[in-house]
């Protein structure tokens, strides 16, 4: 991946979030990617990435409010549409002692469900090279009606063949997927991912394995697809594998004790976000765990799934910092 400046679009659903504090702000796995992204690239004098985010969104005050929060936040809105009968969906968290969370969705009448019946703005992008890159998610997916599904995925892989870049995080949520085996969707997403987030409790639930070792070996046998894995475990080590040189290599964790841990909902995401900055400014995988680490550590100890910009460190390449 080349230094340039790329665009990449995040793609998925952002609900309005009841927090366990009673606060109400906003969350959704790729929003909260695509909000630890641009805060990342805004402590930067030439940042790697151009944040877009792809959602529909109602006409209610607080749809209202979501779309002034991108503009106040430099993620840009060229891909956010808007439904005139649905809206945003919710959800409710709380929390163990442990900062684990519990929650409770409503999400039925979400207008990000309906984004491909709202035009083609994001499929013309995609067809005509207009972007660099896409995130999505298996919530991303699972969201969308099986018809759209289908035509996204094959929007992907033309993508994909003209060059582009896709960045696929495994986020399984069963209860989005009743009714429906998501095995096919998500192995045509791995067939052309070219980084591959995998949560490793969503892994063996989705295909049985039990540890990182069978998750390479099943994603990696047989692929040509030169994909790096980056298996996220939690508190203990990730794991990166690089299917094109066959390297494995393990990066602790940042280690949070348990008493300061408060919020632990956009841990995943976050650390997604420190990876993908941090892996287009150098191409350093190690590293980019690294930073990818030290940002979880720092999301789960806050409230929320988006934390305030001002609590970000600044975790990148000092010299490439603005002053």
């Amino acid at each position: 991946m080349s230094m340039q400046t790329k665009r990449v679009v995040f793609f998925g659903e952002c609900m309005v979030e009841h927090r366990a504090d009673g606060e109400m702000f906003f969350g959704g796995d790729t929003f909260n990617t695509a909000w630890y992204c641009q805060h990342l690239c805004a402590q930067l004098t030439k940042p790697p990435m151009a944040v877009y985010y792809a959602s529909a969104i109602g006409t209610a005050a607080q749809d209202d409010a979501f779309a002034k929060l991108m503009t106040e936040n430099d993620i840009h809105d060229e891909f956010l549409l808007r439904h005139p009968q649905r809206k945003m969906g919710r959800y409710w968290v709380s929390h163990s002692q442990y900062g684990e969370r519990v929650f409770r969705f409503d999400r039925a009448n979400s207008a990000a469900r309906a984004y491909f019946e709202l035009g083609d703005t994001l499929s013309d992008a995609l067809t005509h090279g207009l972007i660099d890159a896409i995130y999505l998610s298996g919530i991303s997916l699972a969201i969308l009606p099986a018809t759209d599904r289908s035509y996204f995925i094959d929007k992907l892989r033309d993508f994909k063949r003209q060059g582009g870049i896709i960045l696929f995080d495994n986020n399984y949520r069963p209860s989005l997927w009743q009714g429906i085996n998501p095995q096919p969707d998500y192995r045509a997403l791995m067939a052309i991912a070219d980084i591959a987030f995998l949560t490793n409790d969503d892994e063996y639930v989705l295909y049985g394995t039990h540890n990182p070792r069978e998750i390479i070996e099943f994603h990696s046998t047989g692929s040509r697809n030169r994909q790096l894995l980056v298996i996220r475990q939690g508190a203990a080590s990730c794991v990166l594998y690089c299917n094109e040189s066959k390297t494995r290599i393990e990066v602790p964790a940042c280690q949070v004790e348990s008493f300061a841990v408060v919020d632990t909902c956009a841990a995943g995401d976050a650390f997604s976000a420190g990876f993908l900055v941090n892996f287009l400014l150098e191409e350093d995988t190690v590293a980019s765990a690294t930073v990818a680490h030290r940002l979880a550590a720092v999301v789960i100890q806050h409230q929320g799934a988006l934390i305030s910009p001002t609590l970000i460190p600044n975790l990148l390449n000092q010299e490439l910092l603005v002053e």
